[in-house]
């Protein structure tokens, strides 16, 4: 007979790696947010961990949590980010704090990973202008006093509109939720 050929599953290269990888992101571009103070250098650095992902994947261990192993390399990729930022005497974080910024975050909201087929779903359900308000606002710093500059509404008047958005997607969340529970729950 002819020797068992390895399962993809047990292939660190297997589509299961690349899909965990871009179901983090998110996630991922959240968790170094609410690390790093500098938004201009957040993409790098979410950039440079999913490179040391990728090197590292035959590392990763099956059935681990592939988001805690991530979050890792996430801290220590910001720290450097910080070390270099300090030679260059700009404003950073200590380590200490970025220590317990990371606990914090990694605590705050362990459904996360649950929710987000809902948020997606419900967002799906928001008018495409409406949308690109809300992605906008989350992207990048300043969205909303563009967006008023190139719509003619008052910023006052957007944020207002975020803010029922945000009130009528949580709400949509907790419906889909109760619809379709996460597994387990």
């Amino acid at each position: 007979m002819f020797p068992e050929s390895p399962t993809k599953a047990s292939d660190p290269s297997s589509g299961d790696f690349v899909c965990q990888l871009i179901d983090l992101q998110p996630q991922l571009r959240s968790f170094v947010g609410h690390l790093m103070p500098f938004p201009d250098a957040r993409a790098d650095i979410v950039q440079e961990v999913n490179m040391l992902l990728w090197e590292k994947r035959e590392d990763f261990e099956e059935g681990t949590n592939f988001r805690t192993w991530a979050y890792t390399f996430a801290r220590f990729v910001t720290m450097n980010h910080q070390k270099r930022a300090r030679r260059e005497k700009r404003l950073v974080f200590n380590d200490e704090l970025l220590e317990s910024l990371a606990d914090e975050f990694e605590e705050s909201d362990p459904l996360i990973a649950e929710r987000m087929p809902a948020l997606k779903s419900c967002l799906g359900k928001v008018p495409a202008d409406e949308r690109h308000l809300l992605l906008e606002r989350y992207a990048e710093h300043g969205a909303v006093e563009r967006e008023s500059r190139d719509s003619g509404r008052s910023a006052a008047a957007l944020r207002g509109m975020l803010f029922r958005l945000r009130i009528a997607l949580r709400r949509c969340i907790e419906r889909e939720m109760k619809i379709n529970p996460a597994p387990g729950s």
